[in-house]
């Protein structure tokens, strides 16, 4: 049995305290187990994948402002919608109908260029935009729900306070209630996971 020499011993060069006998095969360079990355064509290094990735990922600054801008924007209409729907089926069909809006929309904004967190950004837009356009739903339609309640408790000189939250609520609590509605909540997830998707497809 041959001896190995230290010579022959190679270590990660990320973490230099690990042996191994894996080179990139792009570039070489050893790597351990947990530095190597499976592609198509072997492995290779982290280093390597992010070289190409960024290739991929073209996307400038503006570019990334504009996916929030589109997708926020969008889906302050889309929250409105889905909050006026409030249907749980029918969020579901709006949700991907406007998922494919709104990733449309994005990639013909920034011509098709997107960045490494072009996604999180999306979906941190639609999230957003869907909160803001179901409070402004809720807020709208208020008056239509409690403001009959509210001119007979003025002319009563009821305290509104006293009144059973089943017959009235606040604007704050209706506002909050319409947020997390199970049928907003369908469309806010159905819409941002398939926008992210496409944004990393």
């Amino acid at each position: 049995m041959t001896d190995i020499t230290p010579d022959e011993i190679h270590y990660c060069q990320v973490h230099p305290d690990i042996e191994t006998e894996l080179r990139c095969n792009k570039c070489g360079r050893y790597m351990c187990a947990k530095c190597a990355v499976s592609t198509p064509v072997g492995y290779r290094c982290r280093e390597c994948v992010r070289q190409v990735e960024n290739k991929f990922f073209s996307a400038t600054s503006n570019d990334l402002l504009i996916t929030f801008a589109v997708s926020t924007g969008l889906c302050i209409i889309g929250g409105v919608i889905a909050s006026f729907a409030n249907f749980i089926l029918l969020n579901f069909f709006i949700g991907i109908v406007w998922a494919g809006l709104v990733s449309e929309a994005i990639l013909r904004a920034t011509k098709h260029r997107r960045g490494r967190n072009s996604g999180e950004i999306a979906v941190g837009g639609v999230i957003l935009g869907a909160l803001i356009g179901s409070g402004l739903y809720a807020a709208l339609i208020y008056n239509d729900r409690y403001g009959r309640i509210i001119e007979a408790a003025r002319e009563a000189n009821i305290d509104l306070s006293t009144v059973p939250r089943d017959i009235y609520m606040p604007m704050g609590d209706f506002i909050f209630a319409n947020l997390f509605s199970i049928g907003l909540l369908i469309f806010v997830g159905i819409t941002a996971v398939t926008v992210y998707t496409r944004m990393k497809s």
